[in-house]
């Protein structure tokens, strides 16, 4: 048995972002207020922030123009299982922080996203910055083929020969700037898996049926048309991640005080980061609607102003740059 692997790629930039987005003036219904703090980041914050991670989500791939898409039920997850590889390829990596499918679908259902064909540019673009992340990735399934051809003859009535199969794997991707909606980069993967008949192992890995194994030629097709993408989008690392980050929606809470350093109950997988300033504010009164008895609307007081220090996966440690008096339960909102 034998396996031989041919991979190509096409990448075509399309447009880079040649700005960053200017910080506004933010009005809240807060008063009053306390005025901004005029101190500074310091070096070390941003340059941490310089060398963060660029944050992205995948979408799932389209698959409209496949010949025969029925191939996809071979592999696990069918048609989102190729963008699960691809997430997969992307964290392998180690160059991007990308946003789990479950928050993804949350916003989908949310904006009534569900279908594929109504995810363009702009609407994707939307999702992202509702994501809080700084690339969305679009794409779709061109080509997800299997071929079977025997090869043999006859002799002396005893049969001879071998079967080959062969998976053929492209897709096409779109990297979407969430900022600006401009399509960052286009890039194509190819990837053609051909594996000659015998006492069938993949990767060292024996596989059972037929079923079983047209599976796995084909998800170890998609695995190398993704990692073709990825290491262009590595290839174009440095303008990737000079995109303006893009500010958390999600508000947190405030978990701890102590002296004065505050814990908040949000970090890196809600879209927070080192420097990130946040205001933490207190509720004064709440607004019911007169009619059901719901909370329409909560006022705040703003009471200071906190600079993100220490950001894990849940969780942000920030120190206080103006205000006091601090306590658990308080909001806090990136600014």
């Amino acid at each position: 048995m034998s396996i031989t692997k041919k991979r190509a790629y096409k990448l075509v930039p399309v447009a880079i972002a040649s700005s960053l987005i200017g910080a506004s003036m933010i009005t809240t219904n807060i008063s009053p207020l306390i005025a901004p703090a005029h101190s500074k980041p310091s070096q070390n914050l941003l340059a941490q922030n310089n060398q963060e991670k660029i944050r992205l989500a995948v979408m799932d791939f389209d698959y409209n123009s496949l010949s025969n898409p029925s191939y996809l039920n071979l592999i696990e997850g069918s048609a989102r299982g190729v963008s699960e590889i691809i997430v997969s390829e992307l964290v392998n990596s180690g160059n991007y922080r990308v946003i789990e499918r479950s928050r993804i679908q949350d916003i989908l259902d949310e904006q009534n996203f569900g279908a594929s064909d109504r995810v363009d540019n702009a609407t994707a673009a939307q999702i992202g910055r509702l994501l809080g992340v700084e690339l969305i990735m679009v794409g779709s399934i061109t080509q997800f083929d299997l071929q079977d051809r025997d090869t043999g003859f006859g002799f002396f009535g005893f049969g001879f020969g071998n079967q080959t199969k062969k998976a053929l794997v492209t897709i096409n991707t779109r990297l979407i700037n969430t900022t600006t909606g401009e399509i960052m980069m286009s890039a194509e993967g190819k990837s053609e898996v051909t594996q000659v008949d015998g006492q069938l192992r993949v990767r060292g890995v024996g596989v059972g049926t037929s079923t079983n194994n047209d599976g796995t030629l084909l998800s170890v097709a998609t695995q190398d048309a993704a990692k073709e993408v990825i290491n262009e989008m590595n290839q174009r690392q440095a303008q990737l991640s000079s995109i303006a980050r893009v500010n958390p929606t999600t508000s947190g809470l405030v978990a701890d005080v102590a002296g004065n350093s505050v814990i908040i109950n949000r970090g890196s997988s809600h879209g927070y980061r080192n420097g990130l300033r946040l205001s933490i504010e207190r509720v004064s009164r709440e607004i019911k609607d007169p009619e059901t008895g719901e909370v329409i609307r909560r006022m705040t007081n703003q009471l200071g102003v906190i600079e993100l220090l220490n950001v894990d996966s849940n969780s942000s440690e920030g120190r206080i740059i103006s205000g006091s008096g601090f306590r658990v339960g308080d909001i806090a909102s990136p600014m």
